[in-house]
C-alpha cells in the first residue's frame, strides 16, 4: 500500500473551498459503507486511508494537520496516554473522533480526557457521521448530552484547586512521572496498601472515577509546578 492513499468519493467541488483532511486510521473503518459518499469532496472533505502501521498514522497525521482522524478503539489503545495526549494535543491540532461499537460512559469518558473529540456508533448513519466529523474539525465536542454533562461536572470538581497534603501531593508528582503503585511505594518507603488509600483519597478530591483521570490531572499538576518553579519572583 502507497504510504498515503486518497478515497476519492465524487466530483470536485464546484468552488475552491478548502477540504477538511479527514485521516481513516482503521482498515474496518475505511471498508464502511456510504464512507466515501458521505466524506466526498463535494461535502468539503478529503478522505485519506490511513497507513498500515500505527507510526505511518500518526506520521500522516502529523504532516497534515489540522486534520480529523476517524478511529476504532484500537487505535486508541495502542498508544500510552501521555503519547497519545502529545500527538493530538488535547484537540488542537489533530481531532480524534472515535468509530466504533457501543462502549460504556467510563470508556467514552477515558478517550475525552485523553484528548478524543468524541464517539460515534460505527452504525451509526451516515448523516450522523458526517455532522459528527464536521463538529469535531470545528473543534468541538460529539457526545450525548448527559456524558458531556458528567465530564463538565467532573471538570469544575478537579478545578477547584483541592486540598492536598504533602503525601497526596507527592504521590501525585510520582504518577505524573509513570510510577505505579508498588514503584511508588519504594520510593516513599511506604506500604502498598498505603498507596492505595491515598490514590483512593485523591480519587474522590479530584472528582475522578479512574486512575487515567488522576494521571491527567497529575501531568497537569506537575507542568503548572514546574511554570511556577521557573517564574521568576515578582519586583
Amino acid at each position: 500500500m502507497p504510504e498515503e492513499t486518497t478515497l476519492t468519493g465524487g466530483p470536485e467541488p464546484a468552488t475552491q473551498v478548502p477540504l477538511t483532511p479527514v485521516v481513516v486510521a482503521s482498515p474496518k473503518l475505511s471498508k464502511r459503507k456510504g464512507l466515501r459518499r458521505c466524506l466526498s469532496q463535494r461535502e468539503g472533505f478529503l478522505l485519506i486511508e490511513g497507513g498500515d502501521s500505527l507510526e505511518q498514522v500518526v506520521s500522516q497525521c502529523q504532516r497534515m494537520a489540522p486534520c480529523v482522524v476517524l478511529a476504532d478503539e484500537t487505535f486508541v489503545s495502542q498508544m500510552e496516554p501521555a503519547e497519545f495526549a502529545a500527538l493530538v494535543d488535547f484537540g488542537r491540532s489533530i481531532q480524534v473522533l472515535v468509530c466504533s461499537p457501543p462502549q460504556d460512559d467510563r470508556v467514552i469518558q477515558g478517550w475525552v480526557r485523553l484528548g478524543c473529540m468524541g464517539f460515534v456508533r460505527e452504525d451509526a448513519p451516515p448523516q450522523v457521521l458526517k455532522k459528527a466529523v464536521r463538529a469535531a474539525a470545528r473543534g468541538e465536542l460529539w457526545l450525548e448530552r448527559r456524558l458531556l454533562t458528567r465530564i463538565l461536572q467532573q471538570l469544575l470538581v478537579a478545578t477547584r484547586s483541592p486540598k492536598l497534603t504533602p503525601r497526596e501531593r507527592d504521590i501525585l508528582k510520582l504518577i505524573a512521572r509513570g510510577y505505579k503503585n508498588r514503584a511508588i511505594a519504594q520510593h516513599l518507603s511506604i506500604s502498598h496498601e498505603t498507596v492505595r488509600w491515598h490514590i483512593r483519597s485523591l480519587h474522590a478530591k479530584l472528582g475522578m472515577q479512574d486512575r487515567l483521570g488522576t494521571a491527567l490531572y497529575a501531568q497537569q499538576y506537575l507542568a503548572d509546578e514546574l511554570l511556577s518553579e521557573s517564574s521568576p519572583p515578582p519586583k
